[in-house]
């Protein structure tokens, strides 16, 4: 895996060449992706995806910044109930339902006579 450039290296290339820097930060993320567990590429994968996702939708730097400190905080968050409560998280299960039930509902009410006012 490659080294991470010093602070005034990053900085720098910040300065002079952004979309160097975002190279970078794309090449060395998929590094770090690659050396780790297979089961665990596809979870980095989605997170890297979600990270992108809020840079590209941020109004401009400070406001990327606060959303992925909201982001790391909220996912912190979530660690630590699964490590000091993990009772906590099994509790707040979806209820799962057959999507076909839904139509077949929709279809009746929407086939259904118009009763008067």
């Amino acid at each position: 895996m490659k080294t991470l450039p010093s602070f005034d290296e990053l900085a720098a290339l910040a300065e002079s060449d952004p979309r160097a820097l975002e190279e970078l930060r794309l090449r060395m993320s998929e590094d770090v992706i690659a050396n780790a567990s297979y089961a665990t590429q596809p979870q980095l994968h989605a997170m890297l995806s979600h990270i992108n996702r809020m840079i590209d939708h941020g109004k401009n730097p400070l406001h990327v910044n606060v959303m992925l400190f909201q982001a790391l905080t909220r996912q912190y968050s979530r660690f630590a109930t699964a490590f000091t409560a993990p009772e906590e998280l099994r509790s707040h299960q979806a209820d799962i339902m057959d999507f076909r039930v839904g139509q077949a509902a929709r279809k009746a009410t929407a086939n259904a006579p118009e009763r008067p006012s």
